[in-house]
Parts: structure tokens; C-alpha cells; sequence
């Protein structure tokens, strides 16, 4: 896929993930979160990493609060604010106090232990479309890709990737950067498909 194609598709999806009425989206993001909790059963992660959902994002909260009430340890991506493209993980408990970064989305505040690559077990990243080999096309900032990509330059084990998103945003085909980072698994409305490596 050419960039003029991948800012295209990006566009488009973008586009229609927010224009989802509140009731479809509810509705996807209790279907995924049902999937979501078998398929965390199997994995059974002593640190989980999520998200908070914004613009026809799925709402995994709900699934995230779960969790934690059976002593999975949660931690949440924050934006560097000294360090323009660069994220981190730090802990979050439900109930906590947010701080919101610059682009409005809710994180947990400087004072939440810091959470370090090597402690994730398994992350639920959102996305804005995928493909059947487990391309992921993000918001374009790159900063998942980023993070990630430095366990496979420092050989640390990598977390269980699984990204989070609506049947729609499935496209034919994905053509990855050197940098980008692949999924383990996508789940969708339809179910939990795990991708070969």
C-alpha cells in the first residue's frame, strides 16, 4: 500500500469509527469485552496493559475494572511530555486519579508507578485498521510501534500484542514499515483470531 493509500485508509477509517452511533458502539465494545475475558483466561496475565478509548474507540473499561477486582495489575500508556513521539506504561487502579496529555486523552498522573516493558504480559492496543496477517495501522504517530520495537532491538521478551477494533476496520492488505510491529491477536465483534509468526 502506497503512503498516499495508507493516509487514505487511514482517513476513511477513521472517519467512519467516529461516526458509530453510541448504541453500535456500545454494543461492539460488550461483545469484544465478553471475547476479550476468555480469551485473558488463557492467557492469564499478571500485568495487563489497556487503554482508554476515544472517538468510536472500543470501550474496554468495563473489562479493565474486571480484571482488576481478580488481581490482574493494570497499567495504561502515558505520552512523554519532554520527549515528543515517546510513550511509557505506568500503573492505574480503578477509581484513581487521570491526568489528561496533550491530546486531551486521559492517562494516569506522574505520581502512578512507572510500569517497564519487561513487567508486560500482555497489551490491548486500539488501532485504526488491521489486515489478516496481523498488520496493524495505527494512528500514524508511531508511538506503539516505537515502544515495542525496542524489546526486539534489546532481545527483551516482547508482551502478547492484541489489538482491539470493530470487524470494519479489516482491510485486504497492510504493507509494513521496517519498524512496525506486528500483532499476536485481533479481536473483533466476530471473536479472537490469533495470527501465525
Amino acid at each position: 500500500m502506497s503512503p498516499d493509500s495508507t493516509a487514505q485508509t487511514r482517513a476513511r477509517l477513521r472517519r467512519t469509527r467516529a461516526e458509530l452511533s453510541e448504541r453500535a458502539l456500545a454494543r461492539n465494545s460488550a461483545a469484544i469485552c465478553d471475547h476479550a475475558q476468555r480469551c485473558l483466561r488463557l492467557l492469564r496475565p499478571h500485568t495487563l496493559a489497556g487503554y482508554f478509548g476515544i472517538r468510536g474507540e472500543i470501550d474496554i473499561t468495563g473489562l479493565l475494572e474486571s480484571e482488576a477486582l481478580h488481581g490482574t495489575r493494570l497499567a495504561m500508556p502515558v505520552l512523554e511530555r519532554h520527549r515528543p513521539g515517546q510513550m511509557h506504561f505506568r500503573a492505574w487502579k480503578p477509581g484513581q486519579r487521570l491526568c489528561r496529555n496533550g491530546f486531551g486523552i486521559a492517562e494516569p498522573c506522574p505520581e502512578a508507578p512507572r510500569v517497564w516493558r519487561r513487567e508486560l504480559d500482555t497489551v490491548l492496543l486500539p488501532l485504526v485498521g488491521f489486515d489478516a496477517n496481523g498488520h496493524r495501522l495505527g494512528m500514524g504517530g508511531g508511538y506503539y510501534d516505537r515502544y515495542f520495537a525496542r524489546s526486539r532491538l534489546s532481545r527483551q521478551r516482547r508482551p502478547y500484542l492484541v489489538g482491539i477494533a470493530h470487524d470494519f476496520q479489516q482491510v485486504p492488505t497492510l504493507t509494513p514499515n521496517a519498524w512496525d510491529v506486528p500483532l499476536d491477536a485481533v479481536i473483533t465483534e466476530s471473536g479472537w483470531r490469533r495470527f501465525t509468526r
